[in-house]
């Protein structure tokens, strides 16, 4: 069935205003996404009842408006640049899956200055090369195009094998999972470590993609404490000798959100504890080739391999940020006895991971140099970005405004004194056409501290700074409104 149009007649505005209104609604909505095909002049005429004259005057005033665009014989379609204004329902809710879910509808939407998702930029991403490989392919079809192996393409499993190496750690490519994306690589820990009802340990903030999972799979968070060192080790010791959680998960390597580093003393004695308390190390490691330093952070599963506690460190990770997030290529490393369990689930859910095809090109362009080139080529530019979104949050932002320092990453974690109710900020930003992930989001408990996460990696220097400003701003005037 075709696009229908139904009109509310307004005796004050044209008739052609009020088609042209319809449409334009529509498209801000998300109804008519890009590349829809829009009714015929005639055919639209004859429905609204008017003339071709009024309905070549409404496409005609579209047009101008970059929203749809005629092709000669084809017809008329949604524009490709044509994007949905943010809808009224964003920023309702604080779960994470939800939080999770808007940042998602961000992507498509049309915001002035978008710093909630920590993402790489699109403007960057290796086309070329990476459609060298995908062409290099074409004699394999037969092959790419089947159902290809659980545990992932050989060929990329390899590949990944060998980055792995360069990174320290020594992994056998039978030891390596295939995943689609990090997020169902961590869905299959949780659900292989841990039943409904039993406890995990994360870090406070945490990825808010794992607070929706342990949502989903009824799993109890108990969260631990973070310096600028890493998670507080004394806090951790006292929840072990309380409790008996199945896994810690962690992000050692430019932790999502607030950008640290962990020391590597601090590490070490994570991993002592593990092997005194006889724990699972679930370590994300999605960020860790996205340094801005001399000196890339040592993995923590590479550090476990030198202490002789492998077994008990499950190694995550994904290529989304650092390569191209349409992929959707994640993996994970583990000791074969946990293998044995994750494999059972992944077959249930996904019997041959991302496609054959973009595994296997994946896997040509690491091993021809393409994704090392590919870093060399976007981390100063993006080293730059987080330079320039410090600088202005140091020019802009109030006294009693703290925010963290990333050394690699995209995000950076602001905080200040609890001056807006829950989402208050994040919805007051939103109408300036600036976008933020509102803290709390990230967070099992909250204080007398409020928070937001900054991301700079596909922004403009105009674009961090004119966002930062907007931020300031409304910060400012709260700050203005309280009692002396």
């Amino acid at each position: 069935m075709g696009v229908r149009v139904k009109l509310r007649h307004d005796k004050h505005m044209a008739l052609y205003r009020h088609i042209a209104e319809e449409f334009r609604t529509r498209i801000a909505k998300g109804e008519l996404p890009p590349g829809t095909r829009l009714p015929t002049v005639r055919a639209l005429a004859r429905e609204v009842g008017t003339t071709r004259l009024t309905v070549h005057n409404a496409y005609r005033e579209l047009q101008s408006d970059g929203l749809i665009e005629s092709v000669v014989g084809r017809g008329t379609f949604v524009s490709p640049q044509a994007r949905p204004a943010v809808p009224l329902s964003f920023g309702e809710r604080l779960e994470p899956d939800s939080v999770l879910s808007d940042l998602h509808r961000l992507q498509h939407a049309r915001v002035l200055h978008n710093l909630a998702l920590a993402t790489a930029d699109p403007a960057l991403f290796p086309y070329a090369a990476f459609w060298a490989c995908l062409d290099s392919l074409k004699p394999l079809a037969e092959e790419v195009f089947g159902y290809g192996s659980l545990m992932g393409e050989p060929e990329l499993r390899v590949a990944l094998s060998e980055l792995l190496e360069q990174r320290g750690i020594g992994a056998d490519p039978k030891e390596v999972l295939v995943t689609v994306g990090g997020l169902q690589g961590l869905a299959l820990v949780c659900r292989a470590l841990a039943e409904p009802g039993e406890e995990v340990l994360l870090e406070e903030p945490t990825y808010l993609g794992l607070l929706g999972i342990l949502k989903q799979f009824r799993l109890k968070p108990l969260p631990v404490p973070l310096d600028l060192e890493g998670p507080r080790l004394e806090v951790l010791e006292a929840l072990l000798k309380r409790h008996r959680p199945r896994f810690y998960y962690t992000i050692p390597s430019y932790h999502n959100p607030t950008g640290l580093r962990f020391q590597e003393g601090r590490l070490q004695g994570l991993l002592e504890l593990a092997r005194t308390y006889g724990f699972t190390l679930v370590e994300d490691d999605t960020l860790g080739l996205l340094s801005y330093e001399k000196t890339p952070p040592t993995p923590l599963l590479a550090l476990a391999q030198r202490m002789g506690l492998e077994a008990q460190v499950v190694h995550l990770a994904s290529l989304s940020k650092v390569l191209v997030p349409g992929l959707r290529i994640g993996y994970l490393i583990a000791a074969p006895a946990l293998l044995e369990r994750f494999l059972p689930l992944h077959n249930v859910s996904d019997i041959t991971g991302p496609p054959p095809l973009l595994q296997r090109a994946t896997a040509r362009f690491i091993r021809q140099g393409g994704l090392k080139q590919h870093l060399k080529q976007v981390l100063p530019l993006y080293q730059k970005r987080r330079d320039t979104l410090l600088q202005f949050l140091r020019r802009y932002m109030p006294k009693g405004v703290e925010w963290s320092h990333p050394e690699g990453g995209f995000s950076c974690w602001v905080s200040l004194p609890r001056l807006f109710s829950n989402l208050e900020l994040h919805h007051q930003a939103m109408a300036q056409g600036v976008a933020i992930t509102p803290g709390e989001a990230f967070l099992v408990q909250t204080d007398e501290t409020m928070h937001f996460r900054l991301c700079f990696g596909a922004q403009s220097a105009e674009g961090l700074e004119e966002g930062v400003k907007e931020l300031a701003k409304l910060i400012r005037a709260r700050v203005a409104q309280e009692p002396a």
